[in-house]
């Protein structure tokens, strides 16, 4: 049964979130580089949702969007057309939806874990909906969503949360970062 009153992976204290948030961006825009338009945003959104309020949660994934279009319109050569700016967008909302749906599910506090588990594979359903519904508005390869490419694009998701997961692990029990307390009332908006 779901419980607002178990403990949670959030991150007190002002100054670890502001470096828990760098961290998480810049290895978003690590990913940007390394895997171009495979950018893991619902691992983002997933571990954002869970280690992170509202607030600084839309802040990561705002600033791995943002830094994943620089890097890809300055460094990785992206074309600038109309449809990959507009693809760009939905990208954007698709990590935006993932985020959100990652939220409302982190408000059951089944436990972390399984709140965290669950995030992961809810908000990349959710992120590649968004995805999906544009291919039938915007020019997308025919292959965009084979199974194939579907499965390595989870795969990718699930490799950044694990990574992303264990250093927050290493970091915390290292003391870097305060949990928010044994009992985290429930979000609001």
């Amino acid at each position: 049964m779901p419980s607002h009153s178990r403990p949670s992976l959030e991150i007190a204290g002002k100054d670890a979130r502001v470096a828990w948030i760098a961290l998480v961006s810049a290895c978003g825009l690590a990913f940007s580089y390394v895997l171009a338009c495979a950018t893991p945003f619902a691992a983002i959104a997933a571990i954002a949702s869970v280690t992170l309020k509202r607030r600084d949660g839309i802040a990561v994934v705002a600033a791995t969007w943002l830094g994943n279009q620089a890097v890809g319109y300055l460094l990785l050569g992206y074309p600038r057309e109309w449809d990959s700016f507009a693809w760009g967008g939905v990208i954007g909302l698709a990590a935006g939806t993932a985020l959100a749906t990652d939220f409302a599910l982190a408000r059951l506090k089944f436990g972390p874990v399984v709140t965290a588990l669950v995030a992961l594979l809810v908000g990349f359903c959710a992120y590649e909906i968004v995805l999906f519904i544009a291919t039938l508005m915007l020019p997308s390869g025919d292959d965009a969503f084979s199974l194939a490419v579907i499965a390595q694009i989870l795969r990718d998701n699930i490799v950044a949360f694990a990574g992303l997961m264990a250093i927050y692990a290493v970091i915390r029990s290292a003391g870097f970062l305060e949990p928010a307390g044994k009992a985290t009332p429930p979000r609001t908006l």
